[in-house]
């Protein structure tokens, strides 16, 4: 008989903003398959009366414990695995204690504010010996798994290039007022980082990751309406310094299947698709033809029942458009916003430590390209307000003298 994992959840709330958690978490350990190798022991809420009643509000067994700190749950010698999902700019704080105390830790993405304390996180939990995991669970999606399976199939040859137009609709310009914090780039959790950061994310998966990257960044709307989330109405405006639109262009490795050279463009922006278009098309050119990936509504594929997605291949020497069948094949019990972590519970109590689901490592590869997007946006905004440079300068002076 296999001794269930014992688990304790960080951020299980019943009063919470997003309850991710509840959603996506929750589900799977109370399923037969959850159950049958984990064991939720603890919560850690604010208080400990905020964690005892999501205890009873989630019908947890009334001995489940229950913490007001992240000190005080690192202390537990009977929990093995923690699950951090609360807003971004809590992840540092609140898995810090256990990670230190040697704890595997899930941290939902972002992993931090920042690739600096990501990197933190990172390097405590390589000291400390614990297990990690990130919540990127783009990568068991079935759009995912059949892209990776045709490219490998060699159908379309080696890829050549390919590319992503995306349009994410959220509000249009507002945000609820439980999200404000998404105008705000301190706090890590926004547009960029996790609108972009999951699709960024999963099509790397797919490809590689992206080399030589040359990006231009936009704030298009700087003030966004803040929205009563109960009534709809307007009750503030605020100003955003988060970027809302994402062109760059890079280069994919060389690989058995991916020519030496292969291009990549992608385009993602914060606004609603033109009028009948699709929200995401997603485009790998190969040798002998080409796949395209459309989704009608919403390009979050890793949060979507994919009822609105459909798989293309342009076979060139036949001339023909053949449509691509995938499905979920496994956890159809759960809902489809908990699906797709199943598998990175199941590779995880397997022992499975490498290439089956993203850790902290992965984790900081991914902010590190974030952080480099955004590095080059403040720069090209610096430059803006300075205006003309001072060797711009310099040369008018010369030839003035001339």
């Amino acid at each position: 008989m296999v001794v269930p994992i014992r688990v304790a959840i960080i951020g299980l709330s019943a009063n919470a903003i997003t309850d991710w958690a509840s959603r996506a978490h929750l589900p799977y350990f109370l399923s037969p398959t959850g159950k049958a190798k984990f064991q939720i022991i603890a919560l850690c809420n604010s208080n400990v009366e905020s964690a005892r009643r999501s205890i009873k509000a989630f019908g947890l067994p009334s001995d489940t414990r229950a913490y007001g700190s992240p000190e005080d749950l690192a202390k537990d010698p009977d929990v093995q695995l923690v699950v951090c999902s609360t807003r971004v700019d809590k992840h540092y704080n609140t898995t810090m204690p256990s990670i230190k105390a040697g704890k595997d830790v899930l941290v939902e993405w972002p992993l931090a504010e920042d690739g600096t304390k990501a990197r933190e996180l990172r390097d405590e939990a390589k000291k400390a010996g614990g297990r990690t995991i990130v919540g990127l669970q783009g990568w068991y999606v079935p759009t995912t798994l059949k892209l990776k399976e045709i490219i490998a199939s060699g159908r379309i040859g080696k890829v050549l290039s390919s590319e992503v137009r995306a349009a994410r609709w959220l509000n249009d310009n507002s945000v609820p007022d439980g999200l404000k914090y998404f105008a705000q780039r301190a706090v890590g959790g926004n547009f960029v980082t996790i609108g972009f950061g999951h699709v960024w994310d999963w099509v790397q998966n797919v490809l590689g990751d992206v080399e030589n990257i040359e990006s231009r960044l936009q704030i298009q709307r700087p003030r966004l309406k803040v929205l009563d989330s109960y009534t709809g109405r307007t009750i503030e405006t605020i100003k955003s310094d988060v970027p809302d639109l994402i062109s760059l262009t890079g280069s994919l490795p060389e690989s058995e299947h991916v020519v030496k050279g292969a291009t990549f463009a992608m385009r993602f922006r914060r606004a609603r698709a033109f009028q009948g278009e699709p929200a995401l098309v997603w485009t790998i050119f190969g040798e002998r033809g080409e796949i395209r990936l459309t989704a009608a509504v919403d390009n979050m594929l890793q949060v979507s029942q994919l009822a609105d997605v459909t798989i293309e291949i342009d076979d060139h020497e036949s001339r023909r458009v053949q449509r691509v069948d995938f499905r979920w094949e496994a956890f159809k019990e759960l809902s489809y916003l908990s699906r797709s972590y199943g598998p990175i519970y199941e590779a995880y109590a397997n022992g499975d430590t490498t290439g089956k689901y993203g850790d902290f490592d992965h984790a900081v590869r991914r902010h590190d390209q974030l952080d480099a997007l955004f590095a080059s946006f403040d720069a090209s905004e610096a430059a803006k307000v300075a205006g003309p440079t001072a060797n711009g300068a310099a040369e008018r002076s010369e030839k003035e003298e001339l």
